[in-house]
């Protein structure tokens, strides 16, 4: 199975490459209908929509009948937020092929997007009943309501779906965040132990169980659920997939190694399995072995930016510094939003003692999610040393806004202010952080040794360990 994943992936990109060079050399080279609305996929997969709308008007111009390439267009259309023109054009093919069942998804996904609910939820419940797939009619439906916060019947046709399609991944995903969010956990999990009561070997009821179990954090009890699933069915990749993740959550890494490899073994590599695993190893301090898979992931998907984060994780842990930041700024490049990648960079630009290139990569971690407390405490190191004393107090207020209950930033904040001489603040912050964690006061001695030379600060210590000891 991985031998033809790879062939298919390779064969799709040399007939993109043979069709952006027969672009580039002005060469007019024939290309089928099929091979034409196979490159505009590669390009949709690859959330290329620009690339793909251009290849939709190539093919469009050299087969202006075809429907399937319309459609297509209005696909990329909208996702190049040409919403109008997009559905227009899904008008248009919808009245040439009525009932054509992706036509109608498409229109109505298109109608949810520019807020004609109503329109679409009465085009799906007239065609449900001509429908192929009802579960995604189902599912739409469900989408539907859920925009317009009418959650009931989104459960409702949430569930549709799911008892059609027992695996519908959305589906499921959708239930388990409805849990999430007004807290209806006894009903959703009720739903899938009717399923269990009614078909005990039903391998999907039991995954379905494992999801809700692990949304609600319950790994243990997710476990067991994929167990079952797996005992009933031992090619469930799926489910051999989510054990891993549930044993990763757990910290069994040992065992999420060998989950990860019977997902492998049961649909072939891709390059999301291949991270996976490669984490694992990586968690196992098997450096070597989680280079090579996240290495393996990277080949088969160029684009996928979690296993360029993975490589330079491991070449951060081997201090091959210059080799990690290569691997960060690639994973950046592909997607500039994640804090993860950033922070990565920066260790390895301080290891390389590039101080500003590290501050200023902190510093985007923190804009893009505040509240990572090891980005406040290795900022303000930076700032420090570079005697950088206001923007210093300054980021540490700024982590004790997000993080009030995180004593280390409070003990940091006392060690700051009296190297700077402000005396009085210090103290009050120093209260403050022995009533959060009085234990975590050995912070001070480790960062300003000469502070037990200081006769105020021991006498705030030792009154605190006075009324604890008391109490």
């Amino acid at each position: 199975m991985t031998g033809d994943f790879e062939n298919d992936w390779e064969e799709d990109r040399e007939l993109v490459e043979r069709f952006e060079n027969s672009l580039k050399s002005n060469l007019d080279l024939y290309f089928e209908e099929e091979e034409l609305e196979d490159i505009i996929r590669y390009y949709f997969d690859k959330q290329k929509f620009v690339k793909a709308l251009k290849a939709a008007e190539h093919a469009l111009f050299k087969f202006p009948y075809s429907i399937e390439i319309k459609l297509l267009k209005a696909n990329c259309l909208i996702f190049n937020d040409e919403l109008d023109e997009g559905l227009d054009i899904l008008e248009e093919i919808n009245n040439l092929s009525p009932n054509n069942e992706d036509i109608v998804l498409a229109y109505a996904n298109a109608m949810m997007m520019a807020d004609r609910t109503k329109e679409a939820v009465e085009m799906l419940a007239d065609f449900l009943p001509l429908a192929e797939d009802k579960a995604e009619v189902h599912y739409l439906l469900g989408n539907l309501f859920r925009s317009e916060n009418k959650t009931d019947q989104a459960i409702y046709h949430y569930k549709e779906c799911v008892k059609i399609r027992i695996n519908h991944e959305d589906a499921l995903f959708q239930l388990a965040m409805i849990t999430e969010e007004d807290g209806s956990f006894n009903e959703i999990l009720q739903f899938y132990q009717e399923f269990i009561d009614q078909d005990p070997y039903s391998a999907g009821a039991w995954y379905n169980l494992g999801v809700v179990y692990n949304r609600l954090g319950r790994y243990e009890d997710a476990i067991k659920a994929y167990d079952y699933a797996l005992i009933i069915d031992e090619s469930f990749a799926s489910a051999y997939f989510n054990l891993g993740n549930a044993y990763m959550n757990t910290q069994q890494y040992d065992q999420a190694l060998e989950a990860y490899q019977n997902t492998i073994n049961c649909e072939g590599a891709n390059a999301e399995n291949c991270c996976y695993l490669g984490a694992a190893y990586e968690k196992l301090d098997q450096i070597d072995m989680a280079f090579k898979y996240f290495k393996k992931s990277a080949k088969l998907d160029p684009e996928y930016d979690d296993a360029w984060f993975g490589l330079g994780m491991c070449m951060l842990k081997k201090s091959k510094y210059f080799e990690a930041i290569h691997y960060f700024k690639k994973a950046i490049k592909l997607t500039e939003e994640n804090p993860n990648y950033w922070v990565g960079l920066a260790d390895a630009e301080y290891q390389l003692g590039n101080l500003q290139a590290s501050a200023e990569a902190y510093e985007e971690a923190i804009n893009l999610e505040p509240g990572i407390v090891e980005t406040y405490i290795n900022l303000s190191i930076i700032y420090f040393d570079q005697n950088r004393f206001e923007e210093t107090i300054d980021v540490i207020k700024e982590g004790i806004e997000e993080l009030p209950e995180e004593a280390e930033l409070y003990y940091r904040m006392v060690v700051y202010l009296l190297k700077t001489g402000k005396y009085k603040e210090a103290f009050t912050y120093l209260e403050n952080a022995l009533t959060l964690n009085f234990d975590k006061h050995i912070i001070l001695y480790e960062l300003m040794p000469e502070i037990k030379q200081q006769k105020a600060i021991f006498k705030i210590i030792a009154q605190f360990k006075e009324d604890s000891n008391a109490s």
